[in-house]
């Protein structure tokens, strides 16, 4: 059987974008309809009847936005010839331990839904498949369990953030080798894969670039034929991207064209500054990051000078705006004193 995998949706309120007029949506719940549309109609296209979706639906935790709530509802109910399995993810619960409520209730009544709570687990025997939703005691449930493909939502040890740092999880790549072939995970939203002779884990990653945090990653969905083991990544196009460029004196016009095309494409641009160009003739036209190194070795800060005037000096070197270094100037005792309380 084939089937459509995604996860990390994280539907909110967005109440800080934009709205957009064509949907009358706060800029990223627009991209995230776009994008859950695009998937639903890969399906129809290509005779694929399940959605499964691996955990963080909503992105509220103890907060339930109804223009969100709407929006997922609306989804399951437009496309009812599409059965949706969706479990919880650590976004979609309130409280901690055992004493957790999942912002997913409603699904309960969707007739095209089955809802995989936090407190339950799901194996799908016809095809070796295991479901385990977020919950206290995820690690000991997936540490016993075995199947052929498990579907859940947690770190993984040597999974990546998209900071590029791993953090050491409950559970690791030793404690699903040999249980299960194939696992799909939600949590991490950079989109990647561990495959190893003996198992394949796949991170679906986030459905759309949400901030600038995520810049530069190709969003998709995947593919999973439970049969053959074949899984296939399929592009997301149906969003507004975060795109940075990078500017140097050797490619002022490329450079510039580039964003322009970005920008009239819809995405979000940051032109990155790596060498001194003059831009007054596109002022206000791009976000422009100054990123142009100066020559600092001879900074002039010293083992005798006092903390404060290290920290004036350090901001003299950075080009802090006068206004603002009283400020900054605070804010670095703050930590100084903190840090040295410890």
């Amino acid at each position: 059987m084939k089937f459509v995998y995604i996860a990390d949706i994280h539907l909110s309120r967005y109440s800080q974008d934009k709205i957009e007029d064509e949907s009358n949506l706060p800029e990223r719940l627009h991209s995230i309809r776009r994008a859950l549309i695009e998937v639903a109609e890969y399906c129809i296209a290509n005779d694929i009847d399940h959605i499964i979706i691996g955990g963080d639906t909503l992105h509220g935790k103890s907060v339930i936005y109804a223009i969100a709530q709407e929006l997922m509802l609306d989804y399951f109910n437009d496309y009812q010839n599409i059965q949706f399995i969706v479990i919880d993810g650590n976004h979609d619960l309130s409280g901690k331990g055992k004493r957790v409520v999942s912002a997913l209730r409603p699904l309960k009544n969707v007739p095209n839904v089955d809802w995989i709570r936090f407190d339950t687990t799901l194996f799908w025997e016809s095809e070796d498949i295991l479901f385990v939703p977020y919950s206290y005691d995820l690690a000991q449930v997936i540490k016993k369990n075995k199947a052929k493909i498990l579907i859940s939502h947690f770190g993984l040890s040597e999974g990546m953030l998209n900071s590029g740092m791993s953090i050491i999880s409950d559970v690791s790549i030793k404690d699903l080798t040999g249980r299960y072939e194939c696992v799909l995970l939600g949590h991490y939203h950079r989109p990647q894969e561990i495959i190893r002779p003996d198992i394949s884990i796949y991170y679906v990653g986030s459905l759309i670039q949400l901030d600038w945090g995520e810049k530069g990653d190709e969003k998709r969905f995947l593919v999973v034929d439970s049969k053959t083991m074949e899984i296939q990544s399929i592009p997301i196009t149906q969003y507004k991207q975060h795109i940075e460029i990078e500017l140097l004196s050797s490619n002022v016009d490329e450079a510039l064209q580039a964003a322009r095309e970005a920008k009239k494409a819809g995405h979000h641009v940051n032109v990155i500054m790596k060498e001194a160009v003059d831009l007054t003739s596109v002022k206000g036209e791009f976000r422009v990051v100054d990123k142009t190194e100066t020559d600092i070795t001879d900074r002039g800060i010293t083992s005798s000078m006092s903390q404060e005037d290290k920290c004036r000096k350090y901001l003299d070197i950075k080009q802090i705006p006068e206004d603002k270094r009283e400020a900054y100037l605070q804010l670095a005792k703050e930590i100084i004193d903190e840090v040295e309380s410890v």
